[in-house]
Order: C-alpha cells, then sequence, then structure tokens
C-alpha cells in the first residue's frame, strides 16, 4: 500500500506533513525564530533537505528533523553528517508535538534526580557513575529524540529524553536533556542555581503544545 503525508501550508510555507507544521505553530507560539528547508545539502552522494533551522543565524543555531516514527540508522546517520557538516547541533525529533512528562518540579535535589543508590563504574566518559536501572520519575516515559553534536561523530547515538524547556534566566525556549535548564549562557558563572531544575512543563509551554495540537490548516484557517 502506498500512503504518504498530506502537505500542509502554514505561514507561507508548504510543509511536507502535517506534524512539521504543528512543530512550526509550537514554535510561533513561544516565539522561536525558524526557517523550513533553508538550504539543501549532498551527504555521502544522496541530496538531503533538513527540515528546519531554530534560531538561524545565532550562537544558539539547531537544526530540528521532525520524524512520525522512530527514525531509521540510515536518517540518523545523515543527522550525524549534517551536524559534522555544518558544525551545528542536529536533533531527530520523533516525540509528539505534546507536553513529554508531567510536572517534575518537586525533584530539587541530585540525588532524587539520580534515583537509587545503586551505582556501577564504567570507563566511558571519564570513569562517571551510571544508575542501575532508572530514577523513579523516568519509568513509563518514552524517549523523544536523538541529538547529534558535530564533535561526537565516534559516538553511537542513543535516544534519550530531549525536551523543550522554558529557561527564567534568558526567556528562551531550547532543548535540553530532561528539560534542565542548569548552566545557561547568559547566567554569571558565580550566580546561584540548583542542582536540579526541570523546566519543561511551565505556562508558556503548554500553552504552546496546546496550540501546536488545536491548529486548523484547512480552508485557510488560522492556528
Amino acid at each position: 500500500m502506498n500512503i504518504k503525508p498530506i502537505e500542509t501550508r502554514y505561514a507561507g510555507y508548504r510543509f511536507r506533513s502535517r506534524a512539521e507544521a504543528r512543530w512550526a505553530v509550537f514554535m510561533d507560539a513561544l516565539g522561536v525564530p525558524w526557517d523550513y528547508e533553508p538550504q539543501g545539502y549532498v551527504i555521502e552522494g544522496i541530496p538531503y533537505l533538513p527540515d528546519f533551522l531554530v534560531y538561524p543565524e545565532s550562537r544558539f543555531a539547531f537544526w530540528l528533523e521532525i520524524k512520525g516514527t522512530f527514525p531509521t540508522k540510515e536518517e540518523i546517520g545523515k543527522a550525524q553528517l549534517l551536524a559534522k557538516g555544518t558544525g551545528t547541533t542536529a536533533f531527530v525529533y520523533f516525540g509528539k508535538p505534546e507536553v513529554p512528562a508531567p510536572d517534575l518540579s518537586h525533584i530539587t535535589s541530585f540525588e532524587d534526580f539520580m534515583g537509587s543508590p545503586g551505582h556501577i563504574w564504567t570507563d566511558e566518559d571519564g570513569w562517571r557513575e551510571y544508575p542501575v536501572r532508572p530514577a523513579q520519575w523516568e519509568i513509563g516515559l518514552p524517549p523523544t529524540a536523538f541529538r547529534l553534536d558535530p564533535s561526537s561523530m565516534m559516538r553511537r547515538p542513543k535516544s534519550g529524553f530531549w525536551w523543550w524547556s522554558d529557561c527564567p534566566h534568558c526567556g528562551r525556549a531550547i532543548i535540553k536533556a530532561a528539560g534542565q535548564v542548569i548552566g545557561c549562557p547568559d547566567l554569571p558563572e558565580d550566580a546561584d542555581q540548583p542542582a536540579v531544575h526541570f523546566a519543561h512543563h511551565t505556562p508558556r509551554l503548554l500553552n504552546a503544545y496546546r496550540a501546536a495540537r488545536s491548529a486548523r490548516f484547512e480552508h485557510g484557517e488560522s492556528p
């Protein structure tokens, strides 16, 4: 059976899928600048047209590839090469345009964030400790995306909890690991910061997810 997404028009663009258009509505609701399919590339001899360049022409720029299902190895590999070739981080996002986790703001200590005290030693990434099992808050949550960095080409990418987060320090909405907004570059180095700060469930983000889900594109209707 031959089946493909229906193209959707929004904000002067013709998106290849309804999911892409909904993410554009989401970013517009947050005031996040984006450009859709701004530049095509030839990667390993194959033409490649990335979906979004978010925060274009800034030091916060990143590629955002939207997938309706879990990406293939080939799709992840192309995003890796895109990140390396352009020097810009790429996310392959396969989560739905909805809040990825419940409110976790009650977790404020590193001990609660990491979960149970059992650890094993590993020689990866400089002999860091890793939990034997997921923390309680992680159980039942699905991964949302792959993050591919220009300098991490030798590592096998793993999907994880990459969530849109609402930074209270600089006001930017950006994708961060588990919604953490620790280490904002606009914050002074000597500023006091909590060890854990979930910022994926703010009113502004909830409104943006709501706008994305409820958007109507038929017959010239505005989202």
